[in-house]
């Protein structure tokens, strides 16, 4: 397996099936071995897993990295204003693949299109098989 990591940015309208071939790839690739991450992008804020007026809510508000550790499952909120890619280097660098939910506009690498209007490979009319090969060529839309 080549270590280098690959960045494949999912974009779509919403409820055109992102999120859906997003864990179909990501099942498909972790059986072939592969470590992969999924970062999604949540531009309006509505992700948020504590409540308003809660410990960390309030804390949040007044300290620039706050984490929820829960049985299975931790979640960061962390200031910053790093650019994405130096943020998916300093925390995902030991995968081979992270996958990327939404960034629309991020251009320059890898790009599945769930949506016709939007460029990037046309998963919306290719099987999964297809959409794998995409990834692992050195090809870039």
């Amino acid at each position: 397996m080549d270590k280098k990591l690959k960045l494949v940015f999912f974009v779509g309208y919403h409820n055109s099936g992102k999120t859906t071939l997003i864990e179909q790839v990501a099942k498909r690739l972790t059986e072939m071995g592969y470590k992969v991450a999924y970062l999604k992008h949540d531009p309006k804020g509505h992700a948020l897993t504590d409540k308003e007026g809660s410990d960390t809510h309030r804390l949040f508000q007044i300290l620039p990295k706050v984490c929820i550790v829960s049985p299975g499952r931790i979640t960061l909120y962390e200031r910053t204003d790093e650019e994405l890619e130096d943020l998916v280097q300093r925390y995902f660098s030991d995968f081979d693949f992270v996958l990327l939910e939404g960034w629309k506009s991020i251009k320059g690498y890898k790009r599945v299109s769930l949506s016709p209007e939007l460029e990037g490979f046309p998963a919306y009319k290719k099987s999964l098989q297809e959409v794998l090969s995409y990834l692992f060529s050195e090809e870039e839309l």
